[in-house]
Order: C-alpha cells, then structure tokens, then sequence
C-alpha cells in the first residue's frame, strides 16, 4: 500500500491526521507546504483559448524550492490561488456563475472552480486502499462542492460522489442515481452528515474500498447507499462552486492513500 501524506515534511512525527495548522509556513506557497506534486489544479483562468488553465503537480511542488518557486495565481492580490500569510494555509477561491456574470469553465459544467484532481490513472474501486482525508474551513459561498469522487470506466465523465458545503453549515453527500446524472435525467441521494459553521476547520474523509463508497465529517464516517458500480474512480477536492455568488475555502491538511 502507498500512502503519501501531503504535509510538509517537519510534521511527520506528528500523528497522521492531526492537521495541526501550525505545522504550515506562513512564507511558503502552497507547493512548499503540500506536496501537490500527484495533483493537477483547475482555475477559472483563460488559457487564452477560453478554456480554463490547468496548473500541473510539477508547477505546483516544483523541484529545488518549492516554497519560494512553487505556483500561485499571479492576478490581483493572488486572487483564486495562494497561500495565507497568516496561518500558511492553501486558499482556494472561485467565482459564481450566471447568464450575466459568466466565468471561465469547462464546456461540461455549469460552475467554475479552483479544484484539485489526481493526475494519475484511476483506481480500481474494487480492491486496494482509496482514502482521501481533508481537514479546511468555508470562509463563504452558497453551496461548495469541497470533494469529489470521479468515475471511470462507465463511458461516462460525471462525478460518482460529490461533497457539498452549504451555506448553513450542512455538510452534504450526493450520490449519482446513474452513470449520466443530469445528462441521463437523474439526480443524485443526499444525505446530510455534519454541521460547521464558517470559518470553523473540520475535517472530511472520502473512502471507496471494496466496492464500497463512505464518507464523513470529523472522524464519523457513514457508508453511503450506490445505485450503479464504476470499475474506477479517481479523488478531487478544492472549490468547485456551485453557487452564482463567490467562494472561498482554506486547505490546512491533505493526505490521500492507495
């Protein structure tokens, strides 16, 4: 089994998932503090085709320093992706969509989003060890997707599980109904399993296993009811937002396991 666990380096004497904040450089870029190097990030920035601009893991968690080198988002203030000054947390931002304010995102979707994806090939859903477990806080937005599973394999590129974050506090599953979702005129199971307020850090953690989907917030992991298999599936996490209004999210822990 592989476990990388996407901390800097000083912490690994520290208990695996204890997130402990002050772990994190408050003058290192994101790259320096998280191994980012497995993930790809998607902006809701031109790649001067109007399509978004997809920072790779080597750009992120470059070779030599990554703390002074690695990749942010050179706009205005470091506006959709940059590192906390304060506590050295990863900030993930990402506008609203409408009609009237569109922005930039994929074809595919109606939202935009500053969002992670394992850049390598899927897992198998069946065997093996697939945990994703991240600990963040909501700073606002309507409704965040902060977790995804993504299938693979069902001739279908649609999520499998998606985590929201409403702007209640409610932490949300949603399960697709089938492999097409909206394509196919089918919705998704929800299941509200936590409750946090803005601002506060908490924790998820995504596991599919033995043909077997759970998730949970803080600890308390639920198995989740599946309506199709996918033969495999991959991680993402960030801000994929769903609402029309700006999102904002801060990454203090990262760790992921196959």
């Amino acid at each position: 089994m592989q476990f990388t666990t996407y901390q800097i380096a000083f912490v690994s004497i520290l208990p695996i998932f204890s997130g402990l904040s002050s772990a994190l450089n408050p003058s290192c870029r994101p790259g320096g503090n998280f191994d980012l190097k497995k993930w790809d990030l998607e902006t809701p920035i031109d790649n001067g085709s109007g399509q978004p601009k997809v920072i790779p893991g080597s750009d992120l968690t470059p070779a030599g320093d990554a703390c002074k080198n690695g990749w942010q988002d050179k706009g205005s203030d470091h506006q959709w992706f940059f590192k906390e000054s304060t506590d050295g947390s990863m900030v993930m931002k990402a506008p609203g969509y409408s009609s009237s304010r569109p922005c930039i995102k994929w074809s595919g979707s109606n939202h935009c989003r500053s969002e992670f994806h394992e850049d390598t090939a899927a897992w198998s859903t069946t065997s093996g060890t697939n945990r994703l477990h991240v600990k963040l806080s909501a700073g606002y937005g309507t409704k965040i997707c902060i977790g995804q599973v993504f299938q693979s394999g069902t001739g279908s590129n649609k999520p499998y599980l998606e985590l929201y974050y409403n702007s209640n506090g409610d932490v949300v599953t949603g399960v697709a109904t089938c492999p097409g979702g909206a394509n196919d005129g089918c919705g998704q199971d929800t299941t509200t399993i936590g409750n946090v307020p803005f601002n506060t850090q908490f924790t998820y953690d995504l596991q599919f296993e033995g043909g077997v989907l759970k998730a949970g917030v803080n600890g308390n992991l639920k198995t989740l009811k599946t309506f199709f298999t996918t033969p495999k599936a991959s991680f993402k996490f960030g801000n994929y937002n769903q609402g029309t209004d700006d999102a904002s999210v801060h990454i203090f822990e990262l760790s992921v396991q196959h």
